[in-house]
This record gives C-alpha cells, sequence and structure tokens, in this order.
C-alpha cells in the first residue's frame, strides 16, 4: 500500500503490475496480524508484567483453558510406535528380548511425573486457606511461566470437564500396571551333553570313514610296489640285450588327483581326531582310559598325526601320500579301535564284578554292620577286613575292625578305591602317610581321611582323632558311628550312580538300534 500527499491511507488494489514498496508505512499507522502467521497469533497471550498490568483478550482466555485441559488429558502421554535397532542391537537377544514400556509412560504421564514432580498443573503442596468472608470472591488460577493467571468461571467449569473427560480415558484404557514386567526372556534350549556310549558310537563311525581311503591308499601302494619288483622289459624280439631294459612304470595318477584325494584323507582324519578328542575330554570315567594308555601316549599319537597332515599339506600332496606318513596314520586309527575294544573288556569285567556284590539290594534290616563290612571289602585290594562286631560293654575295645582302621591308611586307601568307582571323582586323598610308625602319622591320616569324607560325601563327623590313636576307651563309640555314617552315605550315591549309568546304557543302546527314534531338542 501507499499514502498519498494528504496523508491518508489509500486501500485501493491495483491490478496492474506487482507493487513496488516506495518508502516505509508511517509509524502512526496501528499494526496489523502477520500473512499466514504459525502458530496463529490470536492464541498468544500478554503476560502481566511487574510495572504495568495487561488485560488478557477473550482469545486468549479460550486458548489457555483449551490448552490446560488437553494437557490434564494427555501429560506428555504418546502411543508407542514401532521401534528400528541398530544392525549390532538388532543381533543380540537381550535388547529383542527388552518389552514394551507404554503402560510405565502412561503412568508417569497420568501422575505427572513426566512434567516434573506433578508438572506445572499440580497443586501446591501446602495450599494456603482462603478466609471465609472472601472464599466467594476467590478465583481459580492456572500457572504458567510467567506467574498465575486469574481464570473466569466459564475456564474453571471447562477444566473441570476436561479432567473428568481424563478420567474416562484412564478407566478405558487397557495398559497393565505399571508394577508389571515386559521383559521377555527366551529360553534357549541347550541339549545335554552327550553320554560315552553316544561318544563312543561317534568316534567309531569317524575311525570306519577314515580307514575307507586309506586302505585304498594302501592297497594301491602294495601294487605299485609289485609292479616295481616285476621286470619289465621290451617286448620287441629284434631289440638287442642292450636294449632290454626296464621300461618306466606309469603314472597311473595326476597331480590334480592327488590333491583331491589328500584333500579328502585330510577331512576325514581331521573329523576323526576330533571325535577321539571329544571321547577323551568329555568321558565319564577317564581314569578308566588312563589306566589301559597313559594320557602322555595319548597326546603324543594325537600331535604325531597332525604334524603328519601337515606335512602332507604343506608340500600341497604332491605325489600322494608318502609310506611313514601312511604308516603313522594307520597305526593312530588301529591304536584307539583297540583302545575301545580294551575300554569295553573292563566295562564288562566291572558288570560282572558288580553282580557278585550281595550288598547292592536286598533286605538288610538288623544287619546294617554286616551290610557295610561287606561294602568295605568290596573294595579292598588285598585280603579282608576282621568282622565287624558291634561294641558292648561286656567285651574289650576296640574290636578287631576297629583296630585295623586305627592308623588311618586303610580308610585313606578305601577313600581313594571307592572315587575311582564313581562319576564325581574329587575329593581324592592325595598326601599321607605309609609309614604309621609314629602316633602323630597315623593320627594325621585319620585328620586327611574325616576332611575328605565331609568335602566328597558330605557327611559332618566328629571324632577324637589324638583318643583313637592313643586307644582311650571314650573315643572308640564316636570313630565306629563315623565309620557307619560314611560307608551308608558313600554305598548309596554310589548305587544311585550305577543304576542310573545302567539306565543310560540301556537307552543308548535302544537309540542306536533305532536312530530314528533318538529324541531331539525344541525347535528354535
Amino acid at each position: 500500500m501507499a499514502l498519498n500527499p494528504a496523508g491518508t491511507q489509500d486501500r485501493t488494489v491495483s491490478r496492474s503490475p506487482p507493487l513496488t514498496r516506495d518508502s516505509s508505512p508511517s509509524p502512526s499507522i496501528s499494526p496489523t496480524p502477520a500473512l499466514s502467521a504459525c502458530p496463529p497469533l490470536d492464541r498468544s497471550v500478554s503476560a502481566t508484567s511487574s510495572t504495568t498490568t495487561s488485560t488478557a483478550s477473550g482469545p486468549s482466555i479460550g486458548s489457555r483453558s483449551s490448552s490446560a485441559s488437553a494437557a490434564l488429558r494427555q501429560r506428555g502421554y504418546v502411543r508407542p510406535l514401532g521401534v528400528a535397532f541398530a544392525d549390532s542391537a538388532g543381533k543380540r537377544d537381550s535388547v529383542l528380548s527388552l518389552g514394551s514400556i507404554a503402560h510405565l509412560q502412561y503412568y508417569f504421564a497420568r501422575t505427572g511425573l513426566l512434567d516434573g514432580k506433578g508438572a506445572q498443573l499440580a497443586k501446591d503442596p501446602k495450599p494456603k486457606r482462603v478466609p471465609s468472608e472472601n472464599y466467594g470472591d476467590a478465583k481459580p488460577k492456572i500457572k504458567s511461566s510467567s506467574g498465575a493467571v486469574d481464570l473466569d468461571e466459564d475456564d474453571a467449569n471447562s477444566i473441570a470437564a476436561d479432567d473428568d473427560t481424563g478420567q474416562e480415558w484412564d478407566s478405558k484404557c487397557t495398559l497393565p500396571p505399571p508394577t508389571v514386567s515386559t521383559y521377555r526372556h527366551k529360553v534357549q534350549y541347550l541339549p545335554p551333553p552327550p553320554d560315552s556310549a553316544k561318544l563312543r558310537r561317534d568316534l567309531k563311525k569317524a575311525l570306519r570313514d577314515a580307514e575307507k581311503p586309506l586302505s585304498a591308499v594302501e592297497s594301491e601302494s602294495v601294487d605299485a610296489l609289485e609292479r616295481r619288483k616285476r621286470p619289465q622289459t621290451s617286448t620287441d624280439p629284434g631289440a638287442k640285450d642292450e636294449e632290454k631294459e626296464p621300461l618306466p612304470l606309469k603314472r597311473s595318477h595326476t597331480a590334480g588327483w592327488y590333491e583331491i584325494q589328500g584333500l579328502h584323507i585330510l577331512d576325514v582324519v581331521t573329523l576323526a581326531i576330533r571325535a577321539a578328542k571329544m571321547y577323551y575330554t568329555a568321558h565319564e570315567q577317564p581314569q578308566r582310559i588312563y589306566s589301559i594308555k597313559s594320557e602322555r601316549e595319548i597326546r603324543e599319537e594325537l600331535v604325531s598325526v597332525l604334524d603328519a597332515l601337515k606335512r602332507m599339506a604343506s608340500r600341497n600332496f604332491a605325489g600322494g601320500l608318502k609310506e611313514e606318513e601312511l604308516t603313522t596314520i594307520t597305526s593312530w586309527l588301529r591304536g584307539v579301535d583297540k583302545l575301545i575294544t580294551d575300554e569295553q573288556a573292563l566295562e564288562k569285567q566291572e558288570v560282572k564284578e558288580q553282580e557278585k556284590w550281595q550288598w547292592l539290594e536286598g533286605s538288610w534290616e538288623g544287619r546294617e554292620r554286616e551290610r557295610e563290612w561287606s561294602f568295605l571289602n568290596s573294595f579292598m585290594s588285598e585280603g579282608q577286613l576282621p568282622e565287624w562286631a558291634p561294641l558292648e560293654p561286656t567285651k574289650p575295645v576296640p574290636t578287631p575292625f576297629l583296630e585295623a582302621l586305627r592308623n588311618g591308611l586303610t580308610l585313606v586307601h578305601l577313600h581313594n578305591a571307592m572315587l575311582k568307582k564313581s562319576k564325581r571323582q574329587f575329593g581324592e586323598i592325595k598326601t599321607f602317610h605309609t609309614d604309621t610308625a609314629k602316633p602323630y602319622r597315623c593320627a594325621e591320616n585319620l585328620r586327611f581321611w574325616v576332611k575328605a569324607v565331609e568335602i566328597r560325601w558330605e557327611v559332618k563327623v566328629k571324632i577324637d582323632v589324638t583318643g583313637v590313636v592313643h586307644g582311650k576307651e571314650a573315643a572308640w563309640p564316636d570313630f565306629e558311628l563315623a565309620v557307619l555314617q560314611w560307608c551308608q552315605t558313600a554305598r548309596e550315591g554310589l548305587t544311585k550312580e550305577w543304576k542310573e549309568n545302567t539306565k543310560n546304557k540301556r537307552s543308548s543302546t535302544f537309540f542306536s538300534a533305532f536312530p530314528e527314534a533318538e529324541p531331539a531338542g525344541p525347535e528354535s
């Protein structure tokens, strides 16, 4: 717009080319609302100042009441949207197991915790009492960043109505209470460790797979050796004796064939080594294996086979397997097969020995000492213990049975022998005195036995070690009771282990005959 010379405003709009602003408007003209203001300027409120007082317009009060009601209804709660995780976070189970916290956000929004201690619409912690004569003149107020603003009666009613709407919104909400955990823990199926029977089957299969290509190589080498021994001369009848020289052997295989053959042997032998390592390390009773072949020999054989495979691969399998390498690998395979056969023979021998033990089953009521005496004799390497007779006031103490256990050496040997028959082979007494001529050595052997019984069998016995060694009469009843408790606990533990082992062997035999019936883990 432009001004005429008379100073009046010219409101005529020209439809000719776009208007150009000749000069700035006069300061005396009142301002007009801006074009396309965002947000609309009619919702603004002029805050009260400390020196001047301004009166809020009608539209500003209405907008203020509507914003207050919106705050009462929502309180910062926004319905959750889909969450996009980063590539690294999306692959972690701990992140994917996190549930939604929408119900916590809703609870914090309704209680005003999102706005900080009740937000701006919360009531004062200590409201001032209004005198009764001025109670009718009191007006509701709403807090703002610039101070308290008085609300009219219509505004207060609208806020109360909006608060009621918020209560309805709260009652219709289906979110769980804030005490509910939404963490979804995904239980991962961990298969149980394989038993010795399954490991043995896997090892036998790996050994058979490794023997097939090696036997083919061995037969080829024997045939080649026989051809070399056979003289191959020229068949031309007109040739002279000097010309009748052995013909060179024809190479039946190329370098590529040897490479393929070598890679195949490398794969199957490596799988056999892995199966053997699993069988050795996860065996339930490794002492049985070490009784056949020492651990040092087992490790040396494995290292020699790995060294032979390394030499084969380093020359890229040129010329096939050498005789030394073939001998090393085949001897190792046959040694492992013999180890398994010897171990099975030991297992059958142990089963036959256990069948002779009468103390395993049956009713022994009233004959507890006789049963425990038979149990101890089954672990004696040489001879038998004297008969276990109960202590009686009329008979002298100690009895021959307690006298045989007095030095503690027999108890130590029995304890270690029981551990060798158990799956849980810990708590062995490795340091003890074999020369029990001195009383203090007998006392130390008894202390070693008491501590080992407490650690392995979880039986806390109390005996007077010094009294037993020096033959005090008051120490023998406690000593007999300690031996009886130890025997009963050890016998029950070993019997339970053997029964479970027999049950597992039967199931393993069934699954080996019917592999399709073997149970599998749950689908992931």
